[in-house]
């Protein structure tokens, strides 16, 4: 079994690690390039990511896109059921229009196994195989204990990302609130005013100019001091 819980820290962007993910589970019943494996994951935003272990799937996910939209997809088949779907043979007629782009690419056969990543979100791997009737009971465990597997570490990376991304915002929100501050100490240096009156003043300048209020006092603070503000942070 392809081990992937390093990759949960080595990655660069969440989207790197999902083609890892993907990457893996191509090669997970061999080498040959007869499966492929793609991801497709809805994160709180409400967006749907999808990625490709190879240009192939990438390229076949940005044909697809809408037809998963409207739930033709057996990725989303496998998360409204909470259980896998598989389709031995993708040129059945009785199948929706979406499997007429795998089968146009040579894929008959489809396995989506939907992932289970708490509140992360949602998402389900989807392998394509070449031959017909490919996933057997055997290949759909494997696929499963992969997922499985699989699952728990895009949990955790998916918390490492908002992580991230909040430490990020309450950064950028803690310099933002010492310029500010900093504009308005000068203000009421030069003006002689309270703290209320100053930080009026310098909101009409941002109305006025439909500038952002931190940058009008990035601005003030850059012009009375001849560099950019500092904020220190300390741990």
């Amino acid at each position: 079994m392809i081990d992937v819980s390093d990759s949960v820290l080595d990655s660069g962007s969440i989207t790197d690690f999902f083609k890892q993910l993907t990457f893996g589970g191509g090669r997970l019943f061999g080498d040959d390039g007869s499966v492929e494996c793609g991801l497709m994951f809805k994160g709180e935003s409400g967006q749907t990511l999808f990625c490709g272990g190879s240009p192939t799937i990438t390229s076949m996910y940005m044909g697809i896109d809408a037809q998963h939209a409207i739930g033709e997809g057996p990725a989303l088949q496998a998360l409204s059921a909470s259980e896998l779907q598989v389709a031995d043979d993708t040129s059945d007629v009785d199948h929706p229009p979406f499997f007429q782009i795998p089968a146009s690419l040579g894929f008959a056969s489809i396995l989506s196994v939907p992932l289970k990543i708490g509140t992360a979100g949602f998402a389900a791997l989807n392998f394509y195989a070449q031959p017909v009737a490919f996933f057997t009971v055997e290949r759909q465990r494997i696929a499963s204990v992969f997922a499985e597997q699989v699952g728990t570490s895009v949990e955790m990376r998916v918390r490492l990302t908002r992580y991230q991304e909040l430490t990020v915002n309450m950064r950028s929100a803690m310099e933002s609130r010492t310029t500010i501050d900093t504009a308005i100490g000068i203000i009421i240096s030069q003006n002689q005013c309270t703290q209320e009156e100053a930080f009026a003043i310098l909101r009409r300048a941002s109305n006025s100019r439909q500038i952002k209020l931190r940058d009008v006092a990035k601005n003030l603070v850059m012009h009375a001091s001849g560099v950019p503000p500092i904020t220190h942070f300390t741990t």
